[in-house]
């Protein structure tokens, strides 16, 4: 290169499933590709490969989704083809994702191996944000370890999932938190309000927001003047009247007809715009997962404004929080509204619990901080 200049490293990035890559109606996957490799244009080139996203709800980042999307909606309403589906989609875009010095591919192991029977010699890494390689044979991870040039792990305690059952795939396994953008998400105390408990999450069983009214329900009998706010919807941008929805609703309506309980929900939450606040505004955020939550964005964007998190003890949640939050059984009623009751009735511990959530968020959890590991990690891969 004239100059001196060294060419941009070549990305194609590969969505899984069908995640659209939007703030509005995307997940944690789109947020971590936007976040990450916005931050990195001087040094890449990428592309994001996905499911169609309207361009004024998109991400300012290059995405493409192809015109096989059509087709693939239509055979995934057929029972008989639908595992065909995601296969279609990869290798109607071979052509274009052969062009690249490197993939990356969120939550699709098989995918892997698709890719390199097709031919593709560039470097792949796999990134795990939810344990998709919980059920493959110690053979199948020992396998997959030669196909590919590293896996990104959002915790530790993803990686010990597999880790032991694979010293191959272990040895090329290396953690990459989640992050939060420090520019939205940080701490105002003078909109702080007394007694909120704040949770934003989807309305599904294994976020545990059931458990969060009927802990609710007891916190009221210590803190009557506490409010609970749950926000979320059924899925990410929509709102469906599910059975669950519907739980959790008649609970919340029950309570607030016999005890005068404060419960609000606010639907869906736009993460840029308004999420912020909700955080900012919280007394405490209450993280009740049922299920082995690998990380939990949500508790590093209410550190980072110095809201103390009462958290599941499960998964990679104590992980994330470490000393700067409090971490319960979700299933035991009690303990979690008595964490949450303690919380509200002790300021000055609330404070400093905040106070130290934040600065663990500011060292291990901004996204430029996120940013600079995975560049020095691929860059290496691509030495």
């Amino acid at each position: 290169m004239s100059g001196g200049v060294s060419p941009l490293l070549r990305i194609g990035v590969l969505l899984s499933g069908r995640e659209q890559f939007s703030p509005f109606y995307g997940g944690a996957l789109a947020r971590w590709t936007y976040e990450v490799y916005s931050r990195l244009t001087n040094r890449v080139d990428v592309t994001v490969f996905g499911y169609p996203t309207a361009a004024e709800t998109s991400y300012n980042l290059p995405h493409c989704t192809g015109a096989v999307w059509r087709v693939c909606n239509a055979i995934s309403r057929i029972p008989i083809l639908r595992r065909r589906e995601e296969p279609l989609w990869l290798t109607a875009l071979f052509k274009s994702i052969r062009r690249f010095d490197m993939v990356h591919i969120h939550n699709r192991p098989q995918w892997v191996h698709e890719l390199r029977r097709m031919g593709y010699q560039g470097t792949i890494w796999l990134h795990l944000q939810n344990n998709h390689l919980g059920h493959w044979t110690s053979a199948m991870l020992d396998a997959l370890a030669p196909q590919l040039d590293g896996v990104a792990v959002c915790s530790d305690f993803l990686r010990r999932t597999f880790a032991d059952r694979s010293l191959a795939l272990a040895a090329k396994t290396k953690i990459i938190f989640n992050g939060v953008n420090l520019r939205l998400f940080f701490p105002r105390e003078e909109v702080r309000e007394n007694k909120t408990i704040f949770f934003v999450g989807r309305f599904e069983e294994e976020k545990g927001v059931l458990q969060l009214v009927k802990a609710y329900a007891r916190v009221l009998e210590s803190h009557p003047d506490a409010t609970l706010v749950i926000g979320g919807a059924s899925g990410f941008g929509i709102h469906k009247e599910t059975i669950y929805v519907r739980a959790v609703r008649e609970l919340a309506q029950s309570l607030v007809c016999t005890s005068r309980a404060q419960i609000y929900l606010p639907g869906y939450i736009d993460h840029d715009r308004d999420l912020p606040l909700w955080f900012q505004r919280a007394t405490i955020f209450a993280c009740p997962s049922l299920f082995e939550e690998p990380f939990g964005l949500v508790n590093v964007e209410a550190m980072a404004c110095a809201t103390p998190v009462v958290g599941s003890d499960r998964g990679g949640i104590p992980e994330v929080l470490g000393d700067a939050g409090v971490t319960v059984d979700p299933d035991d009623t009690t303990a979690f509204s008595d964490a949450l009751s303690d919380l509200l009735g002790r300021v000055d511990y609330r404070t400093s619990l905040g106070r130290k959530a934040y600065l663990r968020c500011r060292e291990m959890f901004d996204w430029d901080i996120i940013a600079e590991n995975w560049a020095c990690l691929i860059g290496a891969s691509n030495g």
